[in-house]
């Protein structure tokens, strides 16, 4: 077993020295560390200000790295410090413990090298984590490498919705297109969603939109007008087409297949042919192709949707 002096200067815990250590009696075990503050001078977590007053101490358990076979928890007298600055308590700030972080700085680090190259629950078993711990680890990481977007120089926009899970939950994503860098997420495809984006821009971005494409979302179009007076609404073409596809030529299908009346033949060829007029004339087979000609020459107005098609 290692003795307190080199367990000390493997954990590096400034500001605090190990008092005691509890070894467990089997091999791939928990050791348990306890530590003491030393430092009588704290600084502040939200602001840094320097004080030496102690508004609360609290033990909190904290996960480190793995100390060969054996899994090593902290126990931490977590220290609330009285911020003249602040005008209340704050946490103590410490270099090698975050803000309500369960696990060191050094095990979320190793945690995200990890993550490169293994999913969030191959490294939760990995070091005995919880998932969601990993993923909150995962999520930081990805965020801390994101680069700040250029502000000044961002002149297009692009926003769209996905789906988070199955229930129909979604999220809106803005990118700047040109650069194709991920400016903005989250959840909510609603008016309310989109006004969030523009309400955390900095002074004088929304003014210099030029453009924003978007997917034909009444809410994000309203939202947009609203917000950005010069900016120009731009419908991605995809959903221009697929639109078109289902609300015009679907449209005057059905509008053709009633004005033929009791000519039932007629009828059932016109309503059957709805994938034939949606469907590319590249992907269409030799007799499909015959059936599609033969119905646009047929009915004028088929004919004329499919062309503007």
């Amino acid at each position: 077993m290692l003795d307190k002096k080199t367990l000390q200067k493997l954990g590096g815990w400034e500001g605090y020295r190990l008092e005691r250590a509890v070894w467990p009696e089997e091999a791939g075990g928990t050791l348990e560390l306890h530590l003491k503050p030393t430092r009588q001078w704290m600084h502040c977590e939200r602001c840094g200000h320097r004080t030496r007053q102690v508004h609360e101490t609290t033990l909190r358990r904290v996960r480190d790295l793995p100390l060969f076979e054996y899994r090593v928890v902290l126990v931490v007298p977590r220290r609330r410090v009285w911020c003249e600055h602040c005008g209340g308590p704050q946490l103590e700030r410490l270099s090698w413990l975050g803000r309500y972080q369960r696990l060191t700085n050094r095990l979320a680090d190793a945690c995200s090298q990890l993550l490169r190259s293994a999913s969030i629950q191959a490294v939760a078993v990995f070091y005995g984590l919880g998932w969601h711990t990993v993923k909150t680890v995962d999520r930081h990481r990805l965020a801390a490498a994101l680069p700040e977007p250029d502000w000044a120089s961002i002149r297009y926009l692009a926003m769209d919705e996905f789906a988070l899970h199955k229930g129909h939950r979604y999220a809106t994503v803005v990118i700047e297109p040109i650069r194709r860098q991920v400016l903005w997420v989250g959840e909510g495809r609603s008016r309310e969603t989109a006004r969030a984006f523009f309400e955390q821009l900095p002074e004088g971005v929304r003014e210099r939109i030029e453009a924003v494409a978007i997917d034909m979302t009444t809410a994000f179009e309203l939202e947009i007008r609203a917000q950005c007076p010069r900016a120009e609404i731009v419908y991605d073409l995809f959903h221009v087409v697929a639109k078109y596809g289902r609300e015009v030529i679907d449209r005057v299908r059905v509008d053709e297949a009633k004005r033929l009346g009791d000519d039932r033949q007629a009828r059932r060829v016109i309503k059957s042919s709805r994938w034939l007029l949606l469907r590319n004339r590249t992907s269409l087979n030799a007799g499909q192709a015959v059936h599609l000609d033969e119905l646009l020459q047929a009915n004028q107005a088929l004919l004329t949707v499919y062309l503007l098609r």
